[in-house]
């Protein structure tokens, strides 16, 4: 609130116009006529658009010429009856500049802290805007370096040895990695900023996770575990099937990648009551309780699995787009080793429209 000086301006005028107005009400007629109270008006204009110090001076003012009234202009005491109502009449006075006064500090400390949740807002949404700029701009020369590298191993800038060829697959899957990961992190931020956008539609959820499952066969051979699908038939909902994909193989994925060798993954999709579950097992290490509550969060990775690839972003975003689809994600530490991440959708009841 700015502060405004007391003297020479237009709202001085007008509480100094109040002032005479009262003071002809009170100095005219006798002490047990009281209009002090009338003081409240020009003590509640002061505090509201002049500064302190001037709210002060209007509010002593005020007392002074209520009681002043009581032996001028007249010089015979007022009776008892008389002081004892304008003593209560300067405790109300005094009582309503205290009021304001808190008043005011509540509205200045109101106006403070809404302009510091504006400028970390501004800060966020600059940070954010930044962030989703640079991988934007990342993806673009990826890209190319990714289209270069399959003309190169299709032979169209000249024969390759099979040394070449081998050099080539490698910088392939590392260009792969990098896309996966901006991707990720433009898919993060742009729900941060706008929300979760899906392209809802009715899906057979058997046949989407199943052809996750296919393209992360390789991965689990090339570490010697067990991968094991167990469907359920007939099972549709209306999502985005782009999004899901992604939840599955994100879950997937993290649980091969936490799996010893010679160890087993087992997915599993079931309809529950209301809702359809997808299970992922693994058989390995689990998470410590301290973490299990936090491995959902941004960029968080577990003390004893930093020595494994990641961002600690592929389970953030997967809570975002559960959440978006209105459905639940959360782990658990199996009994017998290892852990449980799981997923359950909402589910149409039985004969109800599906909606998109």
């Amino acid at each position: 609130m700015p502060k405004r000086i007391f003297p020479f301006r237009p709202i001085a005028a007008y509480i100094a116009s109040m002032f005479a107005f009262i003071m002809v009400l009170e100095f005219t007629t006798e002490p047990e006529y009281i209009f002090g109270y009338l003081y409240v008006g020009p003590i509640l204009l002061a505090n509201w658009f002049l500064d302190r110090r001037s709210t002060v001076f209007v509010t002593a003012l005020s007392v002074a010429l209520t009681l002043l009234n009581l032996v001028f202009p007249r010089q015979a005491l007022a009776s008892s009856v008389a002081v004892v109502d304008r003593l209560i009449t300067v405790a109300a006075l005094l009582t309503v500049a205290y009021l304001g006064f808190q008043y005011r500090r509540i509205q200045e400390a109101a106006a403070r802290q809404k302009a510091a949740l504006q400028a970390e807002e501004e800060l966020s949404r600059a940070q954010s805007d930044f962030v989703a700029t640079l991988t934007h701009d990342l993806k673009t020369p990826l890209l190319g370096a990714q289209q270069t590298l399959q003309f190169f191993g299709q032979g169209q800038f000249g024969a390759i040895t099979p040394q070449q060829q081998g050099v080539i697959e490698i910088l392939l899957k590392s260009n792969h990695k990098l896309l996966a990961l901006v991707d990720t992190l433009l898919a993060i931020y742009r729900n941060s900023l706008l929300g979760p956008k899906l392209d809802r539609q009715v899906k057979n959820i058997d046949e989407l996770c199943a052809e996750q499952i296919v393209e992360l066969q390789d991965l689990a051979l090339s570490r010697q575990i067990e991968l094991v699908y167990e469907g359920a038939e007939d099972v549709h909902l209306a999502v985005d099937g782009l999004q899901l994909g992604r939840v599955v193989a994100n879950l997937v994925g993290n649980a091969i990648n936490h799996t010893p060798r010679g160890g087993r993954v087992t997915v599993r999709l079931m309809p529950a009551a209301g809702e359809v579950r997808l299970l992922v097992e693994d058989t390995g290490s689990g998470i410590p309780p301290a973490d299990i509550r936090r491995i959902f969060d941004r960029f968080y990775q577990s003390d004893n699995t930093r020595h494994i690839p990641g961002t600690g972003l592929g389970l953030y975003l997967s809570r975002q787009i559960v959440e978006a689809h209105g459905g639940r994600i959360w782990a658990v530490n199996r009994p017998g080793g290892g852990c449980l991440f799981a997923v359950a959708l909402p589910a149409p009841t039985a004969g109800a429209e599906v909606k998109l």
